[in-house]
């Protein structure tokens, strides 16, 4: 399978209210689809391909953790307030992109190591905090004045690649989910269902964007689509009862999680359609994290949901990296969901 929409996703910026080029390149592929396309107040890009069957919506969020500029220093050094959940250990002399006026590519400022004083204890391991940060963009001050203003969004700037087996990418959550959702309707080759498409926003931001767009189509369904924590790397410890998220396993179909207890029917659905087809997956229950799911879950009269998520390590940060396999057997599994939702009971 090409990847080159998850590309064009994941290079695509758009942290937490503003996701307008993101939006843009999202409502173009939903155009090939047919059916209505809107923007909600909120900034969510909703699709109705009108059809027999369920109301089922499917809802990937279209921000990515970032930034945005909150303050110019007078020399010309930009600083951040972190939109979303980033461990200051992540930021210190990354490659970021202003996108002011124009985008900027600059590095976030480091102390080297001749002139740090040497800490002693607990404070030795510590990163400098987001709020002490600042971003070089080597422009004299008066052109960082004249291109940059605050609030406007800042993105980490790493190159993605990808090999026979896996892509590496930043914004994976959730432009992954994004392109599953694109891919399944694309390949699915018949719509056993009244569909609705949900590119939603403010995800990253406390699962701002998701209720209105679940509520505006009165969905009875909703499958969240998205990148979850992979979390089988070394030296990671769990509670000695959580069961590991793993890479080369199919996607996550979450039971539970911090804010959402996901419809037992429609995980039974999930399981056993996942069987029919002999399609890779994992049922997990945790008590930490949260999806657009839980937001649409207790939208207006309550609705039926569930989370699939394709196993993404190093999630929150410059750079992660899923499978290709697991990516596949998503889109398989959601492709399969398109044409038989219709014999679920509900």
């Amino acid at each position: 399978m090409a990847y080159d929409l998850l590309r064009q996703l994941v290079e695509t910026p758009g942290v937490p209210g503003r996701e307008e080029r993101v939006r843009e390149l999202v409502a173009e592929k939903f155009s090939a689809f047919g059916g209505q396309i809107s923007t909600d107040a909120m900034g969510s890009l909703i699709a109705h391909i009108p059809g027999k069957g369920p109301r089922l919506a499917l809802i990937a969020h279209m921000d990515e953790i970032g930034f945005l500029v909150s303050k110019i220093e007078p020399q010309g050094f930009v600083r951040v307030m972190p939109m979303g959940g980033i461990d200051a250990r992540v930021f210190g002399a990354q490659k970021v992109m202003v996108h002011g006026r124009r985008d900027l590519p600059g590095i976030v400022g480091s102390i080297p190591p001749h002139l740090q004083k040497k800490a002693s204890g607990p404070e030795a391991k510590n990163a400098l905090p987001i709020e002490e940060s600042f971003i070089d963009l080597g422009l004299p001050a008066e052109q960082v004045l004249a291109s940059v203003r605050v609030g406007d969004p800042v993105t980490f700037a790493t190159d993605g690649w990808e090999n026979e087996h896996a892509f590496f990418a930043k914004a994976l959550d959730d432009r992954v989910g994004l392109f599953v959702m694109l891919s399944a309707v694309a390949q699915a080759k018949k719509l056993d269902c009244d569909l609705f498409l949900i590119a939603s926003t403010q995800e990253e931001y406390g699962l701002r964007g998701a209720g209105p767009a679940v509520f505006a189509t009165q969905a009875e369904i909703v499958l969240a689509l998205e990148g979850t924590v992979a979390s089988d790397t070394p030296g990671l410890k769990l509670p000695p009862n959580t069961l590991a998220t793993t890479q080369g396993k199919g996607p996550e179909i979450r039971i539970s999680d911090q804010r959402m207890i996901s419809d037992r029917r429609l995980v039974d659905f999930l399981v056993e359609t996942a069987e029919a087809a002999a399609i890779p997956h994992q049922l997990i229950v945790k008590n930490t994290g949260a999806t657009d799911a839980a937001i649409s879950q207790t939208t207006g009269p309550g609705v039926k949901v569930c989370a699939l998520s394709v196993p993404t390590r190093y999630i929150h940060s410059p750079m992660s990296v899923v499978q290709k396999r697991d990516v596949q057997s998503t889109i398989d599994l959601v492709v399969a969901v398109l044409e038989t939702v219709s014999t679920i009971n509900l």
